[in-house]
């Protein structure tokens, strides 16, 4: 959550982090427990633990103590609740004790939730329509690493689903024909739909596929050799490989005789064989995943953390035949949770739905299949797209991502279908029909994104209001970057796709917007489609003192005693300020402590103030400290 305050409110942020610290578990801790958890602690429930405090910050929450308890020889429970109420800011606050003495002080705090950082979330209204709200969204989901070369795996899809994510992504391909048996057919792709080349045709060009599955052909093969050398590997010891016992007669299994990481058999190559879609990233060495198999991966994890709604970008590179097989699995696999047919009382071409009408719900973004006809040229005031910048953002492979000279794929009606509330939309300009209908979604690289900004803000942020919009990395980001996305939640996009294979500033702040809001988070005053709403600006006044710290993890290629942390903390809000105001330079954004020893860092009583004095203009929720 951002955490800000105006100026002239007292507010417990510069407190909170003044008195808190987060007590983490360890099993070589220098000091002495203070506060033993049974069963686990209430925030991450893990295990069994000691929790322990250093010296540093008892020392820091012992003068809060005395300050509290004043001349009394103990803390009273009314001083203890009112002090967790107004500057904790606890909601709740349960005391069982009368008086306190430090150490019943620390467990009541820690009980209380007092040591979190993280205010509690308030509860989110749904009765909004979906484009009211922010949703946090993943770029290229099935990746686990870079975007050339890295493997596509289910497990990627449970990770950013657990983690609160609601808009994935899917790029799909076709998958081999069952019987085709050739080295020269490893690209997938079938030939029954009009508008593929004929097979002899094919083979004399490489598809965006074709290198994807050679390297799922050379996972294949490395896999087959690992089985080979297990099998020898048993022979070896005696044993029959078909069935394996040890001295007392027990089978074997073929895990037992596994070392280390083993190459699974990628589902993509079960799937192939089945003639089914690939999921993969065309033209790169991304070894492909089954297309099934990831749709099972989703519905497992889909609910499991959120029961918002799940949108599932399609990016479809498969033909017609492929995408009806497409259909088919979807359906299989999500039964009872896609959304297949328009909600009663909500047409699609009227009015969104409101969050709270699609519970446990998943919605799938796609293509409209389209006649040949086009929207009529744009005005001449249409922003025209700018070679360099359009370029830079269509190397990564979506619909709206690939190069314009490449030929579009061709979406069939069935899967068109599916495209019910959530339909990806070509953009061309803001003045287009197509821009006012309520369920299409225009997908955009973050430079021409940009460059809207630039010459027709207005007219963008007026269409965010009403409309989706989705941003995603420029073809440049080939380590997995990201972007700043509170850049672009301030203009008013909604979706900001992000690489969630690193986690770097981009997916550092997107961790705090969407903390505690299972992946939606409701668009602040004046973002929203309510035409008598205004933008709620704030005078920013922030103060933060650092007083202590433990547990800090010390680099492998050094020892404690040549070890200096500090903190550094950085301000995200508007760059440039609106209405003349000057923009806030780089410098001013950002702070940091002088340099502490070892890994539990104490600054002193009077502690490291870091100072953000005077911003105006600022956008409470859209926000940011780092």
């Amino acid at each position: 959550m951002p955490l800000l305050t105006p100026t002239g409110k007292q507010y417990s942020l510069h407190k909170l982090v003044a008195m808190s610290t987060l007590m983490s578990p360890t099993h070589t801790a220098h000091f002495r427990p203070l506060i033993q958890a049974g069963g686990g602690d209430a925030v991450s429930e893990v295990p069994a633990h000691h929790l322990y405090l250093s010296h540093g910050v008892q020392e820091h929450l012992l003068r809060v103590y005395d300050e509290l308890r004043g001349v009394e020889p103990t803390l009273s429970k009314a001083k203890l609740a009112t002090w967790l109420a107004t500057v904790q800011e606890q909601s709740v606050v349960d005391l069982d004790a009368e008086e306190y003495k430090f150490e019943q002080f620390l467990e009541a705090v820690y009980y209380n939730r007092g040591f979190e950082a993280i205010k509690e979330v308030k509860e989110k209204d749904m009765t909004k329509p979906l484009s009211n709200y922010y949703v946090s969204s993943s770029h290229n989901t099935y990746l686990s690493g870079n975007q050339l070369m890295s493997k596509s795996t289910t497990d990627a899809y449970k990770n950013v689903l657990l983690r609160g994510c609601r808009c994935i992504e899917i790029d799909v391909h076709n998958g081999e024909a069952p019987d085709d048996k050739s080295s020269d057919s490893l690209s997938p792709t079938s030939s029954k739909s009009p508008q593929s080349p004929n097979k002899a045709e094919h083979k004399r060009h490489i598809s965006g596929s074709t290198l994807s599955s050679r390297a799922a052909a050379a996972f294949e093969k490395a896999d087959e050799k690992f089985d080979k050398a297990k099998k020898k590997l048993a022979e070896k010891m005696g044993r029959d490989s078909s069935s394996n016992k040890d001295e007392r007669g027990r089978n074997i299994t073929s895990s037992s005789l596994e070392v280390g990481n083993t190459i699974a058999r990628p589902s993509s190559v079960r799937s192939a064989m089945s003639g089914e879609p690939l999921v993969l990233h065309g033209w790169t060495l991304t070894a492909p995943i089954g297309f099934r198999a990831v749709c099972k991966s989703i519905r497992e994890s889909a609910f499991l953390t959120s029961k918002l709604p799940l949108i599932v970008s399609l990016e479809v590179h498969a033909d017609l035949d492929q995408q009806e097989v497409m259909v088919d699995i979807m359906k299989e696999e999500w039964k009872g949770l896609l959304v297949d047919v328009p909600h009663e009382g909500c047409d699609p071409e009227e009015r969104l739905p409101r969050l709270d009408e699609l519970m446990e719900k998943i919605l799938i973004k796609v293509k409209k299949a389209v006649a040949d006809k086009q929207d009529p040229s744009p005005p001449p005031t249409t922003l025209a797209p700018t070679p360099s910048k359009t370029d830079s953002d269509s190397i990564s492979g979506s619909e709206d991502e690939r190069a314009s000279g490449k030929k579009k794929v061709k979406i069939c009606e069935n899967l068109s279908n599916l495209g019910i509330y959530t339909h990806s939309e070509h953009f061309v300009s803001f003045e287009v029909t197509s821009a006012t209908k309520p369920s299409h979604i225009y997908s955009i690289g973050e430079n021409k994104i940009q460059e809207l900004h630039e010459t027709k803000k207005t007219e963008m942020f007026t269409h965010n209001r009403n409309f989706f919009m989705r941003a995603y990395p420029a073809g440049f980001r080939i380590d997995s970057s990201n972007v700043d996305p509170s850049e672009f939640w301030r203009k008013g996009v909604q979706m900001v796709a992000l690489n969630w294979q690193k986690l770097d500033e981009g997916m550092m702040l997107n961790e705090g917007m969407f903390a505690g809001e299972h992946g939606w988070v409701l668009k602040p005053p004046g973002y929203r489609s309510e035409t008598t709403e205004t933008i709620d600006f704030q005078t920013l006044d922030l103060k933060i003192t650092v007083l202590a710290g433990q547990h800090i993890p010390i680099p492998e290629d050094q020892v404690e005693k040549n070890f200096h942390p500090y903190v550094r903390c950085e301000l995200h809000v508007e760059k440039e300020q609106e209405e003349g105001a000057e923009p806030l330079a780089s410098e001013h954004r950002k702070r940091k402590t002088g340099y502490q020893k070892g890994d539990h860092p104490n600054f002193g009583e009077a502690g490291s103030v870091l100072q953000f004095p005077t911003i105006k203009k600022v956008v409470e929720e859209l926000s940011f400290v780092r």
